[in-house]
């Protein structure tokens, strides 16, 4: 008996010590992995693509105006997880594209980072991943390889000049994105990623990123 509760006596602490974190309508306990506010050097950070990318006011800086440019975050993620960031497009014309690669890896499993990129989106679609995308006519999220739509809404579209919240959330191959507490993405896959790297990416459009959190979801 006094083993049983002294289990349940550490169950609890470790309970409390979660912290709550309210993504769209949803309550959860999480615990924080990783944050990245951008006011230093980047050196957790990777590039691929044409476009500019830098730290400037506490914000990862892109200008891919003509271009393309992705950002790897070197940290890698796996299991139940959940991730906010914000963004805000500068450009009013252009895709107003905003991006987020997750769950990435090499073609066999291993390190992304291992393999050569040059930014070309369809590099991208030929390694395990999954991407969430939003631009000035449609968002969409798809999993890789394969580019397979997994779910579009034609409705919701960038607009230059807004703060966007961010967040999604990936449990046991089910996949939630919110944007701005909305729920806009809700989709199930049956042979889930579940481990891998994340990255910003943005394609003819000035934007800015700031205030990653990467945490992972406990009961």
């Amino acid at each position: 008996m006094r083993g049983l509760c002294r289990i349940l006596a550490l169950c609890c602490a470790a309970a409390a010590s979660g912290e709550e974190l309210q993504v769209g309508e949803r309550r959860l306990v999480v615990k924080l992995l990783e944050q990245e506010d951008f006011e230093g050097p980047l050196r957790r950070w990777r590039f691929d693509g044409r476009g500019r990318a830098w730290a400037e006011d506490g914000r990862l800086q892109m200008d891919a105006g003509r271009f393309e440019v992705t950002a790897w975050f070197t940290e890698e993620i796996e299991g139940d997880v959940a991730v906010s960031w914000e963004a805000r497009v500068l450009s009013a014309g252009g895709a107003r594209n905003i991006n987020l690669f997750f769950f990435a890896t090499a073609a066999a499993g291993g390190d992304v980072l291992s393999v050569p990129l040059t930014g070309q989106y369809s590099e991208y679609h030929r390694l395990p991943n999954y991407i969430w995308t939003l631009t000035s006519t449609h968002t969409r999220l798809r999993r890789n390889p394969g580019f397979r739509l997994l779910s579009e809404d034609t409705a919701v579209v960038t607009e230059a000049n807004h703060t966007y919240r961010l967040a999604l959330t990936a449990e046991q191959g089910r996949i939630r994105c919110y944007l701005d507490g909305r729920l806009i993405h809700d989709a199930t896959d049956a042979e889930p990623h579940c481990k891998g790297r994340l990255a910003f990416r943005t394609f003819q459009t000035r934007l800015w990123w700031d205030n990653l959190r990467i945490y992972r979801i406990g009961p």
